[in-house]
């Protein structure tokens, strides 16, 4: 067999003494091989070719599959952080409220600072405070059906808290001086709420005052002639009729409703369904559940568990309240979401609970 040797260009070998010491030399022996070895060559073998696809299709697979894999982790982990702020939303906004109910009502452990309902399925929580320190009693009768101012001042009546208090001797009656400036450094018309004292109530608008002599004739207030006053409302109509008998009282007061609409949160307040805001979205329920326990003595443990505040029937508790129920009877309310959140590969359901005391209780 003939053999054949490699013949290198005379330009590349000859070189004078000192450029053939240099570290250049491989180098340019080196492309001249690959060269010869490589692009004299027409194609490759099938072989090759096969070998070079599956080369290939075995890297984009190992590519896809790692990108589908870090895809999936994001996904889930948004996922559960999304869960976890949904939940916290919830748990902060509705049980700090909570833990306010009832500020400012210490005269009257029956007013209902906290009311729970069911809608579809769902709680309504109303959550009320004391915007002003102390009420006004009714001091005559108002009915259901019409439209009068209430009398809340009226010495001519026997009715507990009616009488003419003027401290400051400047004619208006003290606590109806207070308010009378809460109002006017408030707009001038703010909301107000008359209750009856055993469960019945309901907001107005409450936008001025009259002062009367002891003849009934409207007067200006000055010191000594003011026999009875009244509060006007922009011609509400009462629902319920209120009693002059010392438990119907008004109160300004803020109401902060918060129910479920359309899997989304909603706060509600002073029952104005333009102050309505959403909370957060992404809940399939939301669950107030109230325990109480009626026998406070150290050898009891029997609590009931009631999912309608204050009670209405037998089926508002676990069990028929054996004792009238009073709101400092609550031992803590238990708020229970359960948050859907989806994403294109899946859908993960979580409910939570948290249990809230409404510290104002305390003060009973």
């Amino acid at each position: 067999m003939e053999k054949k040797s490699i013949q290198f260009k005379r330009h590349l070998l000859d070189l004078d003494k000192s450029s053939r010491k240099t570290s250049t030399q491989p180098f340019y022996i080196g492309i001249y091989l690959f060269k010869l070895r490589f692009c004299g060559q027409k194609g490759v073998t099938l072989g090759e070719l096969l070998i070079g696809t599956l080369i290939s299709s075995v890297i984009i697979s190992l590519g896809f599959m790692g990108f589908s894999w870090s895809r999936q982790i994001y996904l889930q982990d948004q996922q559960s952080n999304d869960i976890n702020q949904t939940l916290r939303s919830v748990f902060e906004v509705v049980g700090s409220d909570i833990r306010q109910a009832g500020e400012g009502f210490a005269e009257d452990p029956n007013f209902p600072s906290l009311v729970i309902s069911e809608n579809s399925g769902n709680s309504e929580i109303a959550i009320r405070r004391s915007l002003l320190t102390g009420s006004l009693p009714v001091c005559r009768q108002v009915v259901s059906g019409t439209s009068d101012a209430v009398v809340v001042v009226d010495e001519t009546g026997s009715i507990a808290g009616c009488d003419v208090i003027d401290d400051d001797n400047n004619g208006w009656p003290d606590n109806l001086e207070s308010w009378r400036e809460y109002r006017v450094s408030n707009g001038a018309t703010i909301r107000a709420f008359i209750y009856d004292g055993t469960g019945n109530g309901e907001f107005f608008d409450y936008n001025g005052e009259e002062t009367f002599a002891t003849d009934g004739s409207s007067i200006t207030p000055a010191p000594d002639v003011v026999a009875s006053a009244s509060i006007t409302t922009h011609s509400h109509t009462w629902a319920n009729t209120y009693e002059a008998n010392g438990s119907s009282r008004i109160y300004l007061i803020e109401e902060r409703r918060y129910r479920l609409r359309n899997n989304n949160l909603e706060l509600v307040i002073d029952d104005d369904e333009s102050q309505t805001s959403s909370i957060v979205g992404n809940l399939e329920s939301f669950e107030i559940i109230t325990h109480i326990q009626q026998d406070l003595s150290t050898d009891s443990s029997q609590r009931y568990t009631c999912t309608i505040i204050p009670p209405e029937d037998s089926t508002s508790c676990d069990a028929t309240l054996p004792n009238p129920y009073v709101w400092s009877q609550i031992r803590f309310i238990e708020i229970k979401p359960k948050v859907l959140i989806s994403n294109p590969l899946s859908a993960v359901e979580t409910e939570q609970s948290q249990k809230v005391f409404p510290r104002n209780i305390l003060n009973y």
